[in-house]
């Protein structure tokens, strides 16, 4: 995961958009991204299963399910059993959130601002 000094700046003048989070996610991975976009638009609705978002939109099921898991590795998405509904989760920004205080604590870093 990439953030540029001008995604950065995206995020600060408030103009960081979906496609810019899923590009961060997906830097090199075209097919991933546009998955990864689908998803989590129809999650941003409602929560469904990886088969009907790939059933509805026509998505390739491998890169679909591909980018599902690693949104799930990362947090950004989870579910309740194996077979549940997927859903965008609520601890991913509180995880990052803490992960940015332990990292300035850790290596000394001050925040600047």
């Amino acid at each position: 995961m990439e953030l540029t000094t001008y995604q950065s700046e995206k995020i600060n003048l408030g103009e960081f958009t979906i496609e810019d989070f899923v590009y961060v996610l997906f830097p090199n991975q075209e097919k991933m991204r546009k998955a990864a976009l689908t998803i989590l638009q129809e999650l941003s609705k409602e929560s469904k299963t990886i088969s009907e978002i790939v059933e509805k939109h026509k998505l390739p099921r491998g890169t679909a399910y591909d980018a599902a898991n690693k949104m799930q590795r990362l947090g950004i998405i989870d579910r309740e059993g194996k077979y549940a509904p997927v859903r965008l989760s609520g601890k991913f920004a509180l995880a990052l959130e803490r992960l940015s205080l332990w990292y300035r604590a850790h290596f000394g870093i001050k925040k600047r601002g």
